[in-house]
């Protein structure tokens, strides 16, 4: 309880701290098809600095992580005046990408204030001073290269009632196995939808057929995180020899207002958070990053 409210006394007393050095966003001269957009090993990344964000354990608000594991994270980025893409690197020895009662996914998300002005708690924002987050998880990923994570994947052996608005043709029973219902291939009409409430209402933790790894998001304060209707942001990770390499790419100036403007020449801020599935990461128990001054570069 004593780091707790350690912390919230910390936060009442520095609610809009930043870290002094800036992370510079280079301005590279190519048009929007040769962005590594969803390419991490992209050779454009190879010439840009590393910028080290130093990540802290969530211990501002329950659930708490009580033994961090990732103490820092890389950071590189670029735009071309359109698009502005970062690369986010750390260690992670497993790759975690699946949820099951005790089983989380390895996630990186990054956070703008809305209005730079009007400066939001780094924390997830306040009331009046909203965030835009862009959020990667490592199971949307899985999903988009192997398939809808279904419950058979995890338990080969599981066991389901009938439903009987099921896609015809389809073998529910097969000789000698329990029946079986992919949801991503079984559940299309709108009957069968209904069956399937997270899918049937659009809950994005619920979509059968995933286009990219990414949510945007918004938030006022703990608890406030809310899906935006617009989805402009874009990404792609990678997992290679105990690393975890992911793209976060997003318009600059897109028509939805609530998402953070990011102009050529234009100072802002941004922040980091971390997940790591293996260790019990998982909403607010996670490693993060204050506020750290951004600077885009104009072209010359």
């Amino acid at each position: 309880m004593l780091p707790v409210l350690g912390a919230l006394l910390f936060a009442c007393l520095c609610p809009f701290s930043w870290a002094e050095e800036a992370l510079t966003v280079r301005y590279v001269d190519v048009p929007d098809e040769e962005l590594p957009l969803g390419d991490p090993t992209s050779a454009l990344w190879a010439g840009l600095p590393a910028y080290k964000a130093t990540l802290l354990p969530q211990n501002l608000t329950y659930p708490v992580l009580e033994t961090p594991s990732v103490a820092s994270v890389e950071v590189k980025a670029m735009h071309n005046g359109f698009w502005v893409a970062f690369l986010l690197e750390w260690p992670d020895p497993t790759k975690d990408a699946n949820v099951d009662v005790d089983r989380f996914t390895d996630a990186v998300a990054i956070q703008f204030p809305v209005n730079p002005e009007e400066l939001p708690f780094y924390a997830m924002g306040n009331v009046g001073a909203r965030v835009h987050i862009i959020h990667w998880k490592a199971l949307w990923q899985k999903d988009i290269e192997e398939g809808f994570q279904d419950v058979q994947d995890l338990h080969p052996n599981y066991w389901v009632d009938l439903y009987f608005f099921a896609e015809a043709g389809l073998p529910v029973f097969a000789e000698g196995e329990f029946p079986q219902h992919p949801a991503a291939r079984s559940f299309r009409g709108p009957e069968a939808l209904a069956q399937l409430p997270g899918a049937y209402v659009q809950n994005p933790m619920s979509v059968l057929e995933r286009k990219v790894p990414v949510e945007e998001a918004m938030a006022e304060g703990f608890g406030t995180l809310t899906s935006q209707p617009k989805q402009n942001a874009v990404g792609r990770g990678v997992w290679q020899e105990g690393r975890w390499r992911v793209v976060i790419a997003r318009p600059m100036v897109t028509d939805d207002e609530l998402d953070a403007e990011l102009s050529p020449g234009l100072d802002s801020l941004v922040a980091f958070a971390v997940w790591n599935g293996s260790e019990k990461n998982v909403g607010a128990r996670k490693h993060y990053a204050i506020w750290i001054k951004l600077h885009l570069e104009r072209k010359e």
